[in-house]
């Protein structure tokens, strides 16, 4: 751009734009990122503030004040009620000097948790062999999921829950279990991992037809690396299609090796009625299918205006302040306790309204011909899906983003930071099965230890034409092992 050619208000324009990208600049360096509606001073993310005028009186004047604001305004912490299910070892102090002949007039308690590391201990089964008069053979019977291998059922387990919830990966815990001078083999507790998985994956595919026959589901992606042969010493970045049908508490994590758009597509292939997505290009080819709507959301629009902020303020916070509205309306309606139709009748009334204050304002705003920015940009981006951000107000059981998504994909994040990759296509393939399978737990309400350590008894036994009373799914009935 030929800065000689420019008009004043292209000049304007330009450095207010590159002013824009510095603050963005430091404060990604120094500064709080976060997409609260929180007021920040100017100066916070500069080294040498433009006015500092400020007597030292007036700022510690200023200070007092917020101190004592703050006092007025919090009431004294309060301990958690101690859980009553945990057993309770009572001690009793008595004072050091002779009580004999005194009157007891009360007493003090305390209570406070502690623990012990975590119990490991070795089942030695012992099963007897019998000959009858025929000659033939008895012996009692063994239930072992994982014959050949020196792991239980609630072992193997705890070593899934805690790198698939809790993010640890397997040499983590090998190093956990050694300071108490128990040495286990790696390689043994991943072969377990991939026995799980491929013990569970028809449970697997059963959540993923029934996720797939809803007729609302949220997608996005998510990568993971993985280690295969086809980049030798390096890894590829791979991919998870999370899809969440929230209406049956469902949540899948599907590999799909690379984020390609025929790899999306296929993996959403027969699905018909609502998708809600972000803003991924790759979905649109989804949405122009007859029996698809294509849904928006509108936590993804809301984050651009939010980077507008310090560039144009005053017109990103009067879009922001109508979307705070929205999501006040959905707030109430879960308060409240409403029922779909309810919350239809709600959204027409109050929501509706809101939506077309906002559109026509957007529209207001938005100017094409002039050079872009980041307020300009998060106009075009919000008109452009609008039609799809506001499919939510037409059933009372669709949401208004995709947060609930968001939240299930946060393991996967957390986890990928800590195990780094998968060590093969197939490796990522059990990763999904686990992930979803657990995902699913978390939904319902499920305990994931308890019902992994149910299920991984009964499986082998189960009536195939059964497998849907295991899926962790509510109502599930757990069994006395």
């Amino acid at each position: 751009m030929d800065l000689t050619q420019c008009s004043k208000s292209e000049l304007i324009a330009k450095i207010e734009l590159l002013q824009f990208e510095l603050d963005q600049l430091m404060k990604a360096i120094n500064g709080p990122r976060s997409e609260r509606l929180v007021v920040i001073n100017p100066d916070q993310s500069r080294l040498f503030p433009e006015d500092s005028t400020e007597t030292q009186e007036e700022v510690e004047t200023e200070i007092v004040t917020k101190k004592v604001k703050k006092k007025k305004g919090v009431n004294q912490p309060k301990r958690q009620k101690m859980p009553t299910h945990l057993p309770i070892e009572e001690i009793i102090l008595e004072p050091e000097t002779d009580v004999e002949g005194m009157e007891k007039i009360g007493f003090y308690e305390s209570w406070k948790f502690e623990v012990t590391p975590p119990e490991i201990k070795i089942i030695k089964t012992i099963r007897h062999k019998y000959k009858d008069q025929q000659g033939t053979i008895h012996i009692g019977e063994l239930n072992d999921p994982f014959p050949k291998t020196n792991f239980g059922v609630s072992f193997v387990a705890l070593m899934i829950i805690r790198k698939f919830i809790d993010h640890l990966p397997l040499y983590r815990q090998v190093k956990m279990w050694s300071r108490q001078n128990i040495q286990l083999s790696r390689s043994s507790m991943t072969d377990c991992v991939a026995r799980v998985a491929i013990k569970l994956q028809l449970l697997f595919e059963l959540l993923r037809i029934l996720a797939m026959q809803s007729d609302y589901l949220e997608a996005d992606e998510s990568s993971i690396p993985v280690r295969t042969k086809e980049k030798r010493g390096s890894t590829l970045k791979g991919c998870m299609l999370v899809k969440l049908a929230p209406n049956k508490k469902i949540v899948i994590f599907d590999y799909i090796k690379t984020k390609k758009k025929t790899n999306i597509l296929d993996a959403l292939k027969g699905f018909a009625g609502y998708l809600q997505v972000d803003g991924n290009v790759s979905y649109e080819a989804k949405g122009k299918e007859d029996q698809v709507t294509l849904m928006h959301c509108m936590v993804h629009s809301r984050r651009n205006f939010v980077k507008a902020l310090d560039y144009q303020k005053e017109k990103s916070s009067y879009v922001l302040d109508l979307i705070k509205a929205l999501y006040k309306i959905e707030k109430s309606c879960k308060k409240d306790n409403l029922t779909t139709e309810e919350i239809y009748q709600r959204r027409q009334q109050e929501s509706v309204p809101i939506l077309e204050k906002l559109q026509s304002y957007l529209l207001e705003q938005y100017q094409p011909n002039l050079p872009t920015n980041p307020f300009q940009k998060a106009v075009a981006y919000m008109l452009k899906r609008w039609d799809g951000l506001i499919e939510y107000t037409k059933r009372g059981d669709l949401l208004i983003d995709n947060n609930l998504i968001e939240s299930q994909i946060r393991p996967l994040a957390l986890g990928r930071k800590n195990y780094l990759f998968a060590g093969s296509h197939r490796g990522a393939y059990y990763a999904s099965v686990l992930y979803t399978l657990l995902g699913t737990c978390t939904l319902n309400g499920i305990n994931p230890y308890r019902w992994l350590v149910d299920v991984l008894h009964r499986i082998d036994n189960h009536d195939v034409n059964k497998l849907h009373e295991l899926l962790p799914l509510s109502g599930y009935q757990f069994q006395d092992n």
